[in-house]
């Protein structure tokens, strides 16, 4: 075949995995919150999700595999001329799950699932890449065998101290506890013929020289579980360990697909950015993106960016694009193409920091890192004084919670802090006085209560309790603080 043609295959290959991962990520994320649906159809729509996955996972590691070179499988021995590496645990079990889903299509009884967990986010260790998957291979296959045509495999990664603790568990025939302890040396083999018992063997000489650990647990009738325990290694630089964004700092999404966007914007408001002042824009295309870098400096110079690395139709990357406009430092980029080793180098070279795309939607996100948004509560009947309140607070970056009748004010009561700052008018319509409130709220006991008045304070001197205030606010000047 002409090598321009297969370069051409190579990438529509690449282009469509891309375009696949995307709405990937958001049906993940929905998928985590279907506990209305039947168990039923939450399977189905489940291996719908890891056929996609799978396809995804497939077209990107043939395009990954260049003519000429040894394909990813290990020969014997190769594990002592491998050299060891820091590698995301999660892009490496990925693969191989995508691979033994492929290779047991025939079992249609038979689910392996791997879920990425907020717990298995930004887990490495120091190991061989080629062993590791071989090993989680082998392990994968072992539970299969032991279900017959009917079962589950469930693998799961998670933090166990300052280690990684990986289990791969089935619900199989179980292994007798005479032959489980004997499982793991060589020659030793349960339920399988013509079994030599090498897999199990090299899995754990393998991984007790990488400082690890494997173990198997079983009960008959019930299914086995092998964990594999390894030292956790640190990231490297280039990996963003999570998103940290700062007060009054707004946060910039460049994506060319919605499905992205709106899996972002429910990130978001879980952490409650607005809660503080953190603002989000939203582009689709570079140019979008470059004309509000241009007219909103101040605001540019202190964003965080998360920016797609493909964008559909467009010359430019993610990473052209941080780069062009003097964003590298503040640019995390978010892509199905983390493992190429390319983009790695680059983004290191930019000192951008890395996501990968499937990881979207378990990164944490903290929101604050810098002075939290004042909060106060506003109890005046004066609809004037309310909107001068309101516009103050917007400008401070403030949170105000304003009241004009009194009987709303208390039925909410509860919904406050004791050391919230509440500001009362004395003057509230009718015979309703703000200091018999004061009164009434110090009785809860609330402790930072103001009177807000145009009345002078000696009037008020025989509450020496009470702090009393112009009908100012407290964020304008000479105004104080809340």
């Amino acid at each position: 075949m002409d090598l321009q043609i297969k370069e051409s295959r190579a990438l529509i290959a690449a282009q469509v995995a891309h375009d696949i991962r995307s709405p990937l990520v958001a049906l993940d994320s929905a998928l985590k919150h279907t506990d209305q649906l039947p168990e039923k159809q939450r399977v189905i729509v489940r291996h719908a999700v890891n056929s996609i996955r799978d396809i995804a996972n497939s077209l990107l590691e043939k395009n990954r595999q260049q003519p000429g070179l040894a394909p990813t499988t290990a020969a014997a021995g190769q594990a002592t001329r491998e050299p060891l590496d820091v590698n995301l645990l999660s892009s490496l079990i990925n693969p191989v799950i995508t691979e033994k889903r492929l290779a047991f299509e025939s079992k249609p009884g038979i689910s392996i699932d791997f879920e990425l967990s907020r717990e298995a986010y930004g887990l490495f260790a120091r190991l061989q890449p080629v062993e590791f998957r071989r090993i989680i291979s082998n392990l994968v296959n072992n539970a299969v065998e032991a279900l017959g045509e009917k079962g589950k495999v469930d693998v799961r990664l998670a933090r166990k101290g300052d280690g990684v603790l990986l289990t791969i568990a089935d619900d199989g025939k179980g292994i007798p506890r005479e032959i489980l302890a004997k499982l793991g040396r060589r020659g030793e083999t349960h339920g399988k013929a013509g079994g030599s018992g090498l897999g199990l063997y090299h899995a754990r000489t393998t991984t007790e020289g990488w400082g690890g650990s494997l173990g198997i647990s079983s009960e008959p009738g019930r299914g086995t579980t092998v964990t594999i325990e390894l030292p956790k290694a640190e990231a490297p630089a280039y990996f963003a360990g999570e998103i940290t964004l700062v007060f009054g700092r707004p946060v910039v999404v460049l994506d060319d697909d919605p499905g992205i966007h709106e899996l972002w914007r429910g990130r978001f408001e879980s952490a409650r950015l607005k809660d503080h002042g953190i603002e989000i824009f939203d582009f689709s295309e570079p140019a979008g993106l470059r004309a509000w870098v241009k007219d909103n400096l101040e605001q540019a110079g202190k964003a965080v960016y998360l920016f797609d690395h493909e964008l559909a139709g467009h010359t430019e990357t993610g990473l052209s694009l941080a780069e062009e406009l003097g964003l590298c430092t503040r640019t995390i980029l978010i892509t199905s193409h983390s493992e190429e080793k390319r983009i790695v180098e680059a983004c290191a070279a930019l000192r951008v920091r890395l996501i990968p795309k499937e990881m979207a939607d378990i990164v944490p996100i903290s929101a604050g890192g810098g002075p939290s948004p004042a909060r106060a509560v506003l109890l005046d009947d004066s609809t004037i004084t309310q909107m001068t309140w309101e516009m103050a607070a917007e400008e401070a970056g403030a949170e105000l919670t304003g009241y004009t009748e009194p009987a709303k004010f208390l039925a909410d009561l509860g919904n406050f802090p004791k050391d919230m700052p509440i500001y009362i008018d004395s003057e509230l319509g009718g015979n309703v006085k703000g200091e018999n409130i004061a009164a009434e709220l110090k009785e809860k006991g609330f402790t930072n209560i103001c009177l807000a008045t145009a009345h002078p304070p000696e009037r008020f001197a025989h509450l020496p309790w009470l702090k009393v205030r112009s009908k100012e606010t407290p964020w304008g000047q000479g105004g104080g603080t809340v």
